[in-house]
């Protein structure tokens, strides 16, 4: 990896920080639980690790191969504007629960299928908007969220189908975890930047 790339990666990581931190507090607003997010990590396919020392940098960089593939479910956005790239809001299955029973105010009993694709996306566009905001006001250029595509169960996949899709995209996953106190209610903000961005 060349010090120019390290270098935008960097760039990207600290907007994606941003980004997920005001996530975090629109999150919080919306539950009524305090949301932390934790130090960013970033995930790079082997084409960029091969035969190559992790960069000195306070993020975690690891191997796609390593990628969790518990994030079940999940909204997926592509941004368009001052930034290219594929944004995804991930649930575990059982956040993806705690959270839906928490916006939807239905602690207890079946949710039906479609209240909580409704939550999910609510949740999902206004995290999305929040971070296209946060990084927009940063970088003083306009940056807007497509509409949703929903997953329920095989958000991963879906995800990794859209970024093959996009120029370069898939090479460069920055995920950031937002998480409760009591790591009930929280998901996986993650960005995934085009070739021509990164």
């Amino acid at each position: 990896m060349t010090a120019a790339m390290e270098e935008q990666i960097d760039r990207l990581s600290e907007l994606a920080n941003i980004g997920a931190g005001h996530a975090a507090g629109a999150f919080s607003l919306l539950t009524g639980h305090t949301i932390r997010m934790a130090v960013p990590r970033v995930r790079l396919t082997s084409a960029l690790t091969a035969n190559e020392p992790a960069p000195d940098d306070p993020l975690e960089f690891v191997s796609l191969a390593t990628a969790d593939r518990g994030w079940e479910s999940g909204v997926i956005f592509e941004f368009d504007g001052c930034l290219h790239a594929i944004l995804a809001i991930l649930f575990r299955r059982p956040m993806c629960d705690a959270v839906v029973r928490n916006l939807t105010g239905q602690s207890e009993g079946f949710l039906p299928p479609e209240t909580i694709e409704s939550a999910l996306m609510e949740l999902g566009n206004v995290l999305a908007s929040h971070v296209a905001s946060a990084i927009a006001d940063t970088l003083g250029a306009r940056l807007l969220p497509s509409i949703p595509m929903l997953s329920v169960h095989d958000a991963i996949p879906q995800l990794e189908a859209l970024a093959a899709t996009h120029p370069g995209a898939g090479q460069v996953w920055i995920e950031s975890e937002l998480l409760d106190g009591d790591g009930n209610l929280g998901g996986l903000v993650v960005m995934i930047p085009d070739r021509e961005t990164a």
